[in-house]
């Protein structure tokens, strides 16, 4: 055997998609030559792209034995690493690959990568922007530029990296979905803007797909049993989790048929309980968007719920097939998706009172009474504790939300809080907080606006679950973000008795809080501007006795209220799917 010639022909073979010649050439080469290091590396590779890890590793590392030099080698064994989570071993083959290839744009790209996941944002920038510069044409570089400027509250830096990526490469339809939620944390897009974005993403992704969408042959029998389908990357511990779990749990299963597709990458024991609830579980974690497409397809669904929007690791590209008569976003992104292929959207009237955003949504509004949404309390919810400012002598406000949720609005507003209320603090956690650059930029903020950075207490999340509750025993009150509320956290701090003051806008994302607050008899929490919202903090703050009567009834006031009454919330949600059912077979099934 020409071992030259074989290596060129399984090399050849890779790159037209034949992985099994591939492979059945290289173990050809070994039996030849056991240590060839070429073969052994693409056999680990092979083994990668079969998610077959602790070969791929096994193969990889004899490969390295034999060739200690080899750069790609060392990076493949990085990138291996990093998929399996073992981000602590990725990062030195990163590192060794780039000191045996100093020019090795990928290298650097994937150290920056793996930095990023460990929270080690500043760090992950200068290697992204190393990257770039070795290899100006490398989108997706840009891309995770901008993902880790916005975890550092820099939305205008972000924003021109995610642009100068769909510039680079416009079909990137990953990178164009993170500029759509980057918009909707920054307050510089009004909604007229940021609807013209989707709509664009609909027209470059959605659009050319119209004309080999098949049609849809399920039966209108209008009172049969429905197949209903539920799609998203976060059936695990995740915030969407505590408002996709209660309602999984109560379907009436005589009269719909459960289906999950998990594309959910790393599952746990969340992801395990909720199988139990499915009467159907699809994992289509590495299916491309057409055979997701087909799979639905197949099982006939009916109506096909997307709980992920523009959200990380959506498929929206699989709604844009149109694999099912009746399309619903629903939960876990506060926006239209601006397809076509998705029929309506689920929002109530305090999010989305009747004139005020419905044309702003490609999807037709469909309002639950009460809230959009249903709470389930974590069952691991540590005990709500006195009230701290009675021992402390000083009140502390909290913000658990995301970072770069806190606009210029929200910081002025912020500011002039603590300056009306003297000798107070606030505390703020998020991820973003572990990397000291942000802690630097986050008080750079206050401080600018006359707040002493020895009055911001900044942690990051590296909290149990329980722990991170039991962080709100040492809030009184809570603020919201604005324009993007929150929404779990919201939940999160009314379940620890710490009341949450919100503003609530003109746009879904701007009123999640004010709903949930609503739906449990505390309208008055919701301020309409952000003059009203400093009064009524500093108000609240200054009534220690309202603040402990709140402390004492805001977990029993939620638990009896509708937010948290799964089975009320369902069959209304179960009403609503009938109902977009019968609409589809009235308009005869096209």
């Amino acid at each position: 055997m020409d071992i030259k010639t074989a290596t060129k022909s399984a090399l050849d073979c890779l790159q037209s998609g034949d992985i099994q010649q591939a492979e059945h050439i290289f173990r050809d080469v070994l039996k030849v030559q056991p240590n060839n290091v070429t073969a052994l590396h693409f056999i680990g590779v092979i083994h990668y792209q079969r998610k077959e890890y602790d070969h791929s590793i096994r193969y990889i590392q004899k490969a390295l034995r034999f060739g200690p030099e080899y750069a790609d080698a060392q990076n493949n064994l990085g990138i291996v690493f990093q998929e399996t989570d073992r981000l602590d071993e990725a990062i030195p083959c990163y590192q060794k690959a780039i000191q045996l290839n100093p020019n090795f744009d990928r290298a650097y790209y994937n150290l920056g990568s793996a930095l990023k996941e460990k929270w080690q944002t500043d760090t992950a920038v200068q290697y992204y922007k190393k990257s770039i510069e070795l290899n100006p044409s490398l989108f997706e570089a840009y891309n995770n530029l901008g993902l880790a400027l916005q975890d550092q509250g820099k939305l205008e830096e972000a924003e021109a990296y995610y642009r100068k990526a769909l510039q680079i490469k416009p079909d990137f339809a990953l990178c164009h979905s993170n500029l759509l939620l980057l918009m909707n944390y920054s307050s510089l897009h009004g909604p007229e803007s940021v609807f013209a974005e989707h709509l664009r993403f609909s027209k470059k992704f959605e659009e050319p797909l119209s004309s080999i969408t098949l049609p849809h042959t399920n039966s209108c029998q209008d009172s049969r049993r429905l197949r209903i389908g539920y799609v998203s990357p976060d059936f695990r511990r995740h915030s969407v989790n505590y408002f996709i779990e209660p309602v999984l749990a109560s379907h009436d299963h005589e009269h719909f048929e459960i289906f999950c597709y998990s594309n959910v990458l790393r599952p746990d024991n969340v992801t395990e309980r909720l199988q139990g609830y499915a009467d159907h579980w699809r994992n289509i974690a590495g299916f491309t968007d057409e055979e997701a497409a087909a799979l639905i397809r197949k099982d006939g669904i009916d109506i096909l719920i997307d709980l992920a929007g523009h959200t990380g690791y959506n498929r929206m590209l699989t709604f844009a097939r149109k694999p099912a008569p009746v399309g619903i976003n629903w939960l876990g992104y506060p926006n239209t998706t601006g397809l076509k292929t998705i029929d309506y959207r689920i929002v109530d009237s305090y999010t989305d009172p009747p004139g005020l955003t419905d044309r702003f949504c490609s999807e037709k509004l469909v309002r639950l009474p009460y809230c959009f949404l249903c709470y389930l309390p974590d069952r691991e919810r540590p005990d709500v504790r006195a009230l701290p400012a009675v021992e402390n002598g000083y009140i502390t406000f909290g913000s658990l939300n995301y970072f770069p949720k806190v606009s210029v609005e929200t910081a002025d507003a912020w500011a002039a809080i603590l300056q009306s209320i003297p000798d107070s603090r606030l505390v703020m956690k998020a991820r973003n907080f572990s990397d000291k650059t942000v802690c630097k930029y986050a008080k750079a903020i206050f401080a600018e606006r006359g707040i002493s950075p020895d009055r911001i207490d900044l942690m990051s999340i590296r909290l149990s679950f329980t722990e991170h509750l039991d962080m709100y025993n040492s809030i009184d009150i809570s603020l919201d973000t604005f324009p993007y509320n929150g929404t779990t956290t919201t939940c999160e701090s009314l379940l620890m008795g710490v009341p949450v003051i919100t503003l609530a806008g003109t746009t879904h994302a701007s009123r999640v809080s004010m709903s949930i607050l609503s739906t449990i008899g505390l309208p008055w929490l919701a301020a309409r501007n952000s003059q009203e919202y400093i009064e009524h903090a500093v108000m609240l703050a200054n009534d220690l006795s309202k603040l402990k009567l709140l402390r004492e009834t805001l977990r029993d006031t939620m638990f009896r209220s509708v937010l948290c009454d799964a089975k009320r919330f369902t069959l209304n949600l179960e009403a609503r799917y009938r109902q977009m059912w019968g609409e589809w077979c009235r308009r005869g099934s096209k």
